[in-house]
């Protein structure tokens, strides 16, 4: 016993226990907003093996209401005075796999990041119901000390009658909540807002039917960030992880969605938090819980239109949290090294489909026929040398255009004049502004696969024209080379080849 005494009297520094008060005000700056907050207080209740949350946001009068309840299990007074504790788990530790902790700060730097006193009632089965409370007004009055609140029974009478009744479950309320918006307007909209990321956080356990989540008693819909529409390209387990699931989708052509997508009174997969084109990425889910509700590429690609239809997910249990250096608030998460290379790989081929998928992109087949001569396009792209800017100039020569020339119907001084005129009043500050706005209804605008009757009507007399000057023939196979009878090759064969034969 001496030997360990001498090596304990040499091994034992200065005390370095951090002040409570300075701890505690230095972690409300950790970066959650209010959504994140209480989806980190559900995860709470989940692990707890609750079945329904219930969620009370309330502006009252300009001293807001916030209360979270659930049917858990509930803690007994160690639990909950430990629960209470920064760094109440060890991230190391293994622990169950539908656990949906990992630093054990959640309850506290969550709840504190929004309000100065986090009071939590709790009752476990069989087990009296029990109240603590962490105030930061009243350590600074106790003088700084790591000391829970407790004498508040009274206070709730109401909530502990309900947990008595209902067996077990815990009560987390907000009081002296000094961060949340200071206008009724702010405050009142942010439920919408609450609901919104709840319903794509939590999806998984809501469409399950076993987690039931209500706000100001209005029930939370799971909503997926990939629709139920979209296409599954590639799944793969990771090398260094086998249960480690990776897949790849790519979402429906914008142009095939229903009409009324945008009309929809839900927070639907289309319009979810900045739009289709914005939710681009990887989707992280840990245990089923959705870590990146929005989206992004995690700094591997840019966000960009040709990847926009591409959508990643992974799937990583928590025994895995080492290697995806996932942050406090739980929203963040970093590219394990040992997967970099298999992920980017997928990334690509993801954003490949996609770029085959997009409209915008063409046809390859036709794009190669119709620039196999001059003037097939109607549309030239030029370079402005003298302002550094894009030009885009209607051909005056594409066949079209020369034809109304040959036929006297317009001189080409006229004619000249006109297509200048146009192309010269682009509306190119329209356009970028409408596609920031709602980009998917640029994609509408791809050609419809079908062709119209007066487009056919154009190639028939197109084709008239071209025969004036070689052969049948040469002049459908001119004709299929021009824009925009090239996107409709196969129509035009079927319907003007007996004419013509």
């Amino acid at each position: 016993m001496s030997v360990l005494n001498d090596i304990s009297n040499k091994l034992l520094g200065e005390d370095i226990t951090p002040d409570a008060l300075p701890m505690l005000e230095s972690n409300r700056s950790l970066g959650y907003s209010v959504e994140e907050a209480i989806s980190d207080l559900i995860d709470n209740s989940i692990s707890a093996k609750a079945s329904e949350i219930n969620i009370t946001y309330k502006w009252n009068d300009g001293n807001p209401i916030f209360s979270i309840a659930d049917n858990g299990d509930g803690m007994d007074l160690a639990e909950l005075i430990n629960g209470f504790k920064l760094g109440s788990k060890n991230p190391l530790e293994e622990r169950d796999p539908r656990d949906l902790g990992r630093f054990g700060f959640g309850m506290k730097t969550a709840s504190l990041s929004q309000a100065r006193k986090l009071i939590v009632v709790t009752k476990k089965l069989d087990q009296n119901t029990i109240c603590r409370a962490l105030d930061l007004n009243f350590i600074e009055e106790v003088g700084g000390k790591w000391i829970l609140q407790k004498g508040l029974d009274a206070n709730y009478l109401d909530i502990f009658s309900e947990l008595n009744s209902k067996g077990t479950g815990t009560v987390i309320i907000w009081e002296n909540w000094d961060r949340a918006p200071k206008e009724k307007n702010d405050f009142i909209a942010n439920p919408k807002k609450i609901m919104n990321y709840l319903s794509v956080c939590f999806h998984r356990f809501l469409e399950k039917g076993k987690l039931i989540i209500t706000l100001n008693e209005e029930q939370v819909v799971p909503i997926s960030p990939i629709p139920i529409n979209a296409n599954l390209y590639s799944e793969i387990r990771l090398s260094h992880n086998k249960q480690t699931i990776q897949r790849a989708f790519i979402l429906q052509h914008p142009r095939y969605w229903d009409d009324n997508y945008l009309e929809s009174r839900i927070f639907n997969s289309y319009t979810l938090f900045d739009g289709f084109e914005s939710q681009q990425g990887i989707y992280i889910y840990r245990c089923d819980r959705l870590l990146t509700p929005k989206g992004g590429w995690l700094g591997l690609i840019r966000n960009a239109n040709a990847a926009k239809l591409a959508r990643v997910v992974i799937d990583y249990p928590n025994n895995a949290d080492h290697l995806w250096s996932l942050d406090i608030t739980k929203t963040n998460a970093t590219i394990p090294y040992e997967f970099k290379n298999e992920i980017e790989l997928l990334i690509y081929k993801a954003k490949s489909e996609s770029i085959k998928k997009s409209g915008r992109a063409q046809n390859n087949d036709s794009r190669k026929v119709r620039e196999s001569f001059d003037h097939s396009l109607i549309w030239n792209q030029e370079i402005d040398k003298n302002l550094n800017s894009y030009k885009y100039k209607v051909d005056v020569d594409h066949p079209i255009f020369r034809k109304l020339i040959d036929d006297n119907k317009l001189d080409s001084t006229t004619l000249e004049l006109v297509l200048n005129l146009v192309s010269d009043n682009l509306p190119i500050a329209k356009i970028i502004e409408n596609n920031e706005v709602n980009p998917s209804y640029h994609d509408r605008m791809i050609r419809n696969e079908k062709m119209s009757s007066e487009l056919l009507i154009a190639a028939r007399q197109l084709l008239e024209y071209f025969a004036t000057s070689m052969s049948k023939s040469e002049a459908f196979r001119k004709l299929i080379k021009c824009e925009p009878f090239c996107y409709y090759q196969d129509i035009i064969k079927e319907c003007l080849i007996d004419e013509n034969a």
